[in-house]
């Protein structure tokens, strides 16, 4: 198990959690089930947004308040290139995810299926690499004046979504996981903007795997 030193763990633990559900719910897809396929791309299409913004603001606000620190980024190079491939995976899937809530068959749920595993194999090392080589100069840093900046960008940005993102971390987290959020945000907070903001989330995203 990951410790949990910044943020970023936590959302790499609900990305993971999100894979490992997509996975069961489309073997076990009741076929041509219109209303099954309709929850199921409303959480794609919630999950699909989730990671194209967590590394966004990787790339463009987090990477470079690290090399504004001075921290040794050499690896960078290789974790854009992972990006690359994610995002190249990522298009795949959710084209397949389009198609399967257009006509959900069984072997378009079986094609969606295979999609989201190809995405797995290649996030999954992807997320094992930074945890294993970047997440420990991120939290030698993460008290510093750029990195402290840039969140503060991304809460900026967030504007409008906190919730449904607390709520989306929350969402089958472990305990530990539920630890690692409140290690970063006061635990009244994360209450209060879940409770008052990610009501959407609630409804018709977690109500999906419920």
């Amino acid at each position: 198990m990951t410790e949990h030193q910044t943020m970023n763990t936590v959302v790499h633990a609900a990305v993971r959690r999100d894979l490992g559900r997509f996975d069961q719910a489309l073997a076990a897809f009741p076929a041509d089930s219109r209303s099954r396929a309709d929850q199921l791309k409303r959480a794609w299409d919630n999950f699909e947004e989730e990671l194209y913004y967590h590394h966004t603001y990787e790339e463009t606000l987090f990477w470079p308040a690290l090399q504004e620190v001075g921290a040794d980024l050499s690896l960078v190079q290789d974790l854009d290139g992972e990006h690359d491939a994610m995002r190249e995976a990522l298009e795949a899937a959710s084209d397949v995810m389009a198609r399967f809530h257009q006509c959900p068959s069984a072997d378009e749920a079986d094609r969606a299926r295979k999609a989201v595993a190809h995405l797995s194999d290649v996030l999954l090392d992807h997320l094992a690499h930074e945890e294993r080589d970047l997440e420990p100069i991120s939290a030698r840093y993460h008290d510093s004046a750029p990195m402290k900046a840039a969140l503060k960008k991304v809460q900026k940005a967030h504007q409008g979504r906190m919730g449904n993102f607390f709520a989306w971390l929350q969402d089958g987290a472990t305990a530990d996981d539920r630890a690692g959020l409140r290690k970063q945000v006061p635990g009244p907070v994360v209450f209060a903007i879940t409770a008052v903001a990610g009501r959407h989330y609630r409804r018709d995203i977690a109500s999906v795997w419920g």
